[in-house]
């Protein structure tokens, strides 16, 4: 059933136009404790106070998901059914942060094969060559927890821009690289080609790839054929779409990087937030809260952009991989039996890091004439201060300017005397928090907002998990690539 056959949309239709002339007024403190804006499991805490909803249709908004049946949905997702139908798979990228894989042959083979490079060799630098979702999720885990790596050295090459790789390579020696080639189909044209040029370069160092160069695809055959050795091959299921691979040996990189605990302790998050998607009651439920919440934005309010603010300069990538998160899964115009859509799907999801998009484009959502719903994403807590640098007080002015923004935003301002100093206000934000960022809550906020594509997804009745676009625009690529005249 589409959202336009829901039966609750035409309910809500006329309650938004309703709700437009409603001034917005933030809870005082005392109402905060029992509100059903305010939502908590473990450390995360989920404030859509500011979401510019009444209870009223939080409730409506809550049967618009129990018709779309997304408690079913949820259910057969974590059961294995081939909810990806287009390509008749299952969606198995949860059972990559299962504690259950600690015990498979997998698990221990990636175990021990880390273990026993690690001991051989002394690597310096390790090398991390995908795109899309084989680049995006390591690379901004990465960032994230930069503080907590050990050696060797990350590095990451996704395009095919030379003066990006020349200036990785400049920074590396040949002997002591480990090189890490991360693509699904082993077809993906940037990734390929950068792997032709690492390995002319080891080879120009005098150093044996087939010791120093690994592959993570869903078809070790080709890998195979390509030269690596098959000791160094890692296998995919074709169950994990990219975008949701971080969490199998796509992630790779960060076993090297975090080293293996803290690398569990990521997927450990990730687990702990798929528990209570599938166990919470929806009026609990953060991520079908936060789903409708983003449904509501772009289909009844009419708001075409979702925007996500992190006051913590590690998470800027983190915004790249939930653009691709939500765009690439559910940039759709049919619905799962390829009936045109009557209703979008998906926002636009764009964003930059605080303070730094207060100065850029916050002019914009403050007074501009498109509303852009947001996230605000942010560590109660300041990394520790062993040196008595201060941190605590950049952290507070950091969390300050978020409160004030934030604040403005949903309440505005009117000045009678000069109308271009007037905020309208009523613009929606949602404060997402935790105590610190690391592996652990990391891996659950990645979870949590890839639960939130998914449950958008459930109730759009649209399938997620296929990237049809993306197949087309590659296989014109391959056309143009073996045309002997390229006329642009």
């Amino acid at each position: 059933m589409q959202l336009s056959d829901n039966p609750i949309t035409p309910i809500l239709q006329k309650k938004v136009k309703v709700l437009d002339g409603v001034n917005f007024a933030l809870m005082k403190s005392e109402e905060l404790n029992s509100s059903p804006f305010l939502c908590r499991f473990e450390d995360l805490k989920v404030d859509f106070t500011r979401a510019c909803i009444s209870e009223d249709i939080l409730n409506d908004l809550i049967v618009l998901a129990e018709n779309a049946d997304v408690s079913t949905k949820i259910k057969m997702l974590f059961s294995g059914d081939k909810i990806n139908s287009s390509e008749s798979l299952a969606v198995e990228h949860p059972k990559q942060r299962n504690p259950e894989r600690y015990h498979s042959d997998e698990w221990i083979y990636l175990e021990n094969f880390v273990s026993n490079i690690t001991t051989k060799q002394k690597f310096k630098s390790v090398i991390s060559i995908g795109i899309g979702g084989s680049h995006l999720g390591t690379s901004a885990v990465c960032d994230i927890l930069k503080h907590y790596t050990e050696d060797p050295y990350l590095h990451f090459i996704s395009n095919l821009d030379s003066t990006s790789i020349q200036n990785i390579l400049s920074k590396c020696e040949p002997q002591s690289t480990l090189v890490i080639v991360s693509s699904k189909s082993f077809e993906t044209i940037e990734v390929l080609r950068n792997a032709d040029l690492v390995r002319e370069w080891l080879k120009a160092g005098k150093t044996d790839y087939s010791k120093s160069m690994i592959a993570v695809t869903a078809y070790p055959e080709k890998a195979y054929d390509w030269g690596f050795s098959s000791e160094f091959i890692f296998n995919i299921s074709k169950t994990i779409g990219g975008r949701f691979s971080v969490w199998s040996a796509v992630g790779l990189p960060l076993i090297f990087g975090l080293g293996i605990k803290r690398y569990k302790e990521f997927l450990n998050g990730g687990y702990a937030m798929d528990n209570h998607f599938q166990d919470s009651d929806l009026h609990k439920n953060i991520p079908v809260l936060l789903a409708l919440l983003r449904v509501w934005n772009r289909n009844f309010r009419g708001y075409t952009a979702h925007a996500l603010l992190p006051y913590e300069a590690g998470l800027k990538k983190f915004i790249s991989w939930a653009q691709q998160l939500e765009m690439e899964s559910n940039g759709k115009s049919v619905d799962r039996y390829g009936k045109q859509l009557d209703m979008p799907a998906a926002p636009l999801i764009w964003g930059d890091v605080g303070t730094n998009w207060q100065h850029s484009f916050g002019q914009f959502l403050m007074q501009g004439m498109e509303v852009c719903p947001i996230d605000f994403l942010f560590a109660r807590n300041p990394l520790k201060d062993d040196q008595k640098m201060g941190y605590e007080k950049s952290h507070q002015i950091n969390l300050s300017n978020l409160l004030g923004q934030a604040n403005a935003l949903a309440l505005g301002c009117i000045d009678e005397v000069d109308p271009y100093k007037n905020c309208k206000g009523n613009r929606p934000s949602t404060l997402i928090s935790w105590n610190e960022s690391n592996p652990y809550a990391i891996g659950r906020l990645f979870a949590l907002y890839e639960h939130i594509t998914i449950a958008c997804g459930f109730i759009w009745d649209i399938n997620s998990f296929d990237q049809w676009g993306v197949q087309y625009g590659k296989s014109l690529a391959l056309e143009y690539m073996n045309s002997t005249n390229i006329d642009l």
